[in-house]
C-alpha cells in the first residue's frame, strides 16, 4: 500500500486549478504569476480550513473552541505574511516550476478517481500516522500516540507545501532564509492549537477527532 495525506479541494480552489491549467496550456501571452499566486493563496486557506478550522466543531467547550479560533487567527497571519514576502511578479518561466509542483506533486487521485490536494507520504510516517490512528478506539484511547500522529502529519504537510513548494520560486538570499523562520512560526501556532484542543478531551471527543482526520489519509493499492 501507497499512503498519502490529502482532501478534496473546495470549489474556489478546483476552479483556481482548472483555470490556470488553461491558461498555461493554451500558451496563453499573460502573466502567469496572478494565476499562480491566487492558486498558492486558495491553497493555503484550505489546508487551514481542514487542519484547523474544521476541528472547532469536534470540541465541546464553548471557551476551548474560542481559544482553538485564536490559534487558527494566528496561522492565518502567519500564513499570509510568508505568502506576500515570498510571491510576486515574475517572468513565466520563472513561474512555471511552481505551476508543476502544484499540479504534478500537490495532487493524487484517490480510489474514487477524485483529485486530492496532497502528497505521497513516505513508509515512516505513513507507520507513525496508522499506529496513531489505532491508538484511538471506543475501547481505548492512548493520547501520547495519537498526539504523535499528528504531529507527524502536520509537520509533513507544512515541509511540504512550504519548504519543498519554496524551492520552486526564484527568491534571493533574504527571503530565502525568511522560509524556516516563518515555517516555524506555523508549526508553532499549529502546535499550540493541538496543546489546547488534546489536554483532557474525553474519550468520545477524541475519537470524534479522530474520525474527523481518517479520511485525509489515503492508502492506494501499488
Amino acid at each position: 500500500m501507497t499512503h498519502y495525506f490529502g482532501f478534496v479541494p473546495s470549489e474556489k480552489l478546483k476552479a483556481l486549478i482548472t483555470e490556470a491549467e488553461q491558461v498555461v496550456e493554451s500558451n496563453e501571452s499573460v502573466d502567469y504569476y496572478p494565476y499562480r499566486d491566487a492558486l498558492t493563496h486558495q491553497t493555503a486557506r484550505d489546508l487551514i480550513d481542514n487542519l484547523l478550522v474544521g476541528l472547532v466543531d469536534t470540541i465541546p467547550n464553548p471557551e476551548r473552541q474560542a481559544a482553538m479560533r485564536k490559534v487558527i487567527g494566528t496561522v492565518e497571519k502567519a500564513t499570509d505574511t510568508l505568502l506576500n514576502i515570498l510571491l510576486g511578479k515574475e517572468n513565466n518561466e520563472e513561474v512555471l516550476p511552481s505551476f508543476h509542483f502544484l499540479r504534478d506533486r500537490a495532487t493524487f487521485i484517490d480510489n474514487d478517481g477524485i483529485k486530492r490536494i496532497g502528497f505521497q507520504l513516505s513508509d515512516k510516517d505513513a507507520m507513525t500516522i496508522d499506529k496513531g490512528f489505532a491508538a484511538i478506539t471506543p475501547e481505548h484511547t492512548d493520547m501520547k500516540t495519537f498526539k504523535t500522529a499528528l504531529e507527524t502529519m502536520n509537520e509533513e504537510t507544512l515541509t511540504h507545501f512550504v519548504s519543498r513548494y519554496a524551492e520552486t520560486l526564484k527568491l534571493g538570499m533574504i527571503k530565502r532564509k525568511s522560509v524556516p523562520v516563518a515555517k516555524a512560526a506555523i508549526d508553532k501556532g499549529m502546535s499550540m492549537a493541538l496543546n489546547k484542543l488534546l489536554p483532557d478531551l474525553p474519550d468520545t471527543s477524541l475519537n470524534r477527532l479522530a474520525n474527523y482526520y481518517r479520511p485525509f489519509i489515503v492508502k492506494k493499492p501499488e
